[in-house]
Formats: C-alpha cells, structure tokens, sequence
C-alpha cells in the first residue's frame, strides 16, 4: 500500500488491513524502514543512484562558490 501510495496514512493502512495502528506503524516504520517527511513515506536508504546524484549536485554547488565567492549567496538569497 505504501509503495502504491506513499501519501497514505498509518489509519488507512490499519483499517484496510484490520490491524492496530501501532501494529501499522512498526511494519512501516520498523520492518520496511519508510519515515514520513512531508506527508510521503520514503526509503530511509538512499540508493547508490540518490547518493552519487547528490554528491555531483553538491559539488557543482560547491564549485560555483569556489569561482564566484560570497556573491553566490547574494544570488541565491533573491531567489527565496
């Protein structure tokens, strides 16, 4: 249910299943490792693909800083 719809809430999965919201929750949280973070149930692994697609990100990140110094935060502050 959770990887159908990771939107779904803990009460949702209890009642379809006719089990305890506290049974609910350990097999989601517990057993397939997912936590909520913004209304979503997610993998609390990042896989390898998330992992290397964040480093390049940072580094670009990073290598704009090293080229364009304190006025990237001052770019990137107008933004908001």
């Amino acid at each position: 249910m959770v990887l159908a719809n990771q939107r779904v809430a803990i009460d949702e999965v209890a009642c379809s299943l006719q089990i305890s919201h506290d049974s609910a929750y350990q097999i989601i949280h517990d057993e397939l490792g997912f936590h909520k973070l913004c209304a979503r149930w997610v993998p609390r692994q990042l896989t390898a693909e998330h992992k290397r697609k964040r480093v390049e990100i940072c580094q670009r990140l990073l290598n704009r800083y090293n080229n364009e110094g304190e006025k990237f935060f001052e770019q990137n502050s107008h933004r908001r």
